[in-house]
């Protein structure tokens, strides 16, 4: 069957690559985790493993998830970044998801109130300003509060 002339089905990429992309880095005691793109169940698998890489060298005291970038997040997100905040904790560090106002994550954070369950913070560069002035010693939730 041919796909309709007027009305073509919509171009579809199954390739988690091209759906999302994943930065990491270190800043002093901070690890940052980028993502940028589509997280759902196609992509997913992928985070999950670069966290496990992430994780398992974790020695720094905070880890940022950034997703801010991301242009859509399903509650398969939500389920990794839950298991990311209790490894988090495991290691006594301190979990910071940082999330654009009126952005799709953001909304899927206040419908699922999962915002009452992490730290959260709305831009990368000011969180870290800020835990850097606090300083690495600083009780977790601190940041939400001056980010408001």
């Amino acid at each position: 069957m041919s796909p309709d002339p007027i009305f073509p089905s919509p171009l579809m990429d199954d390739d988690p690559d091209t759906q999302l992309e994943i930065q990491t880095w270190r800043l002093d005691s901070l690890r940052v985790v980028r993502l940028l793109g589509e997280l759902d169940t196609l992509t997913t698998p992928r985070v999950r493993v670069q966290l496990d890489e992430v994780l398992l060298t974790f020695d720094a005291l905070t880890l940022i998830m950034d997703l801010t970038r991301l242009t859509f997040m399903g509650s398969t997100g939500i389920n990794v970044l839950l298991e990311t905040r209790d490894r988090v904790a495991e290691r006594s560090g301190r979990l910071i998801v940082v999330l654009a106002p009126e952005s799709n994550p953001r909304r899927l954070f206040e419908v699922t109130r999962m915002t009452d369950h992490f730290e959260v913070a709305e831009n990368l560069e000011d969180t870290v300003r800020v835990l850097r002035q606090q300083g690495p010693d600083q009780a977790a939730w601190g940041v939400a509060d001056e980010m408001s």
